[in-house]
């Protein structure tokens, strides 16, 4: 009976692989087509509405912008004016890739014009790869629902929320808020995110949730925050294998970690120039947390 119930398990993930379709999009397509690799969708969004658990995503080189996805500006409240927002879900045995079809060779602009270019909202098994995400007015990649089950690899975030603002709200790489849990976020580069005013709002890495694998990223010119930001209530987080560079001007540290956080993991990490320490804390409350095999280098102040 066990072999019998092993193998029809075997033959549902089977099928379930052998019905993968993968779709395609392209700038020069058109979103009536059925995106195929001789008729691509011409935006992301058609993409992610087409597929489903175990499709893929393949999105060729060149630069994709706001797609009419507007920004209603800094004020509170609002809802997140994304071109891509996530509706369809993988699952745990056929997840929904959606890659650039070369390492950042795709572009992901918001222009200014539009909040985070990809808004995760509630789905699971899904991975993005190998996009640059660029010029969010907010964020590159948001996510105030109850996202999980996601992985972010090699993408380039950058030059995200490059303006001047008053607001007290966070401008990130990537948000998450306290219902999102298990992202592995693997060798991406994070950098030149936050305002052009004086703040320390404006972060690599916001991370609110649970069961957070941040490895093998590099982290520079966080200037107006901290690469990481370990949000209130964090917990079960392994951060390893990442390169931080440079200071954040004015403040100590490249990991914030802001009032409690439990089961923390801070190893072999290289911190390159920070201001005073390498990890600071803020009304701090850590239950279980180790740093260790850490390397520090041209330490300011």
């Amino acid at each position: 009976m066990r072999t019998l119930l092993q193998l029809a398990l075997a033959l549902s993930v089977l099928a379930e692989c052998c019905d993968a379709t993968v779709y395609y999009v392209d700038t020069q397509g058109d979103d009536s087509n059925p995106g195929s690799a001789s008729a691509p969708f011409r935006t992301l969004m058609r993409g992610v509405v087409a597929a489903g658990a175990g499709d893929t995503v393949l999105v060729r080189d060149g630069v994709y912008g706001h797609e009419n996805a507007i920004t209603n500006g800094d004020a509170p409240n609002v809802g997140e004016a994304s071109p891509a927002v996530l509706v369809n879900s993988g699952t745990p045995y056929a997840w929904i890739v959606i890659r650039a079809e070369h390492k950042w060779g795709a572009t992901l602009d918001c222009e200014m014009l539009c909040d985070a270019y990809i808004d995760l909202r509630n789905a699971s098994c899904i991975e993005i790869q190998d996009f640059v995400i660029t010029r969010g007015y907010k964020e590159g990649i948001h996510s105030n629902d109850a996202a999980h089950n996601i992985i972010l690899r090699g993408n380039r975030f950058e030059y995200i929320a490059n303006r001047s603002s008053s607001t007290s709200i966070g401008l990130d790489g990537m948000y998450t808020n306290p219902n999102c849990y298990a992202f592995l976020i693997d060798g991406n580069v994070f950098h030149d995110i936050g305002r052009t005013n004086p703040s320390q709002l404006d972060h690599g890495l916001y991370l609110h949730g649970s069961n957070f694998t941040v490895t093998n990223n590099v982290f520079y010119n966080i200037t107006r925050g901290w690469s990481i930001q370990m949000a209130d209530g964090l917990s079960n987080v392994l951060i390893a294998n990442n390169t931080f560079a440079f200071p954040n001007e004015g403040k100590g540290g490249q990991i914030m970690m802001w009032n409690t956080q439990s089961n923390i993991v801070i190893q072999n990490n290289v911190f390159y120039e920070p201001i005073g320490y390498a990890i600071v804390r803020f009304q701090s409350s850590v239950n279980n947390c180790a740093t260790d095999h850490n390397w520090f280098s041209g330490r300011r102040g």
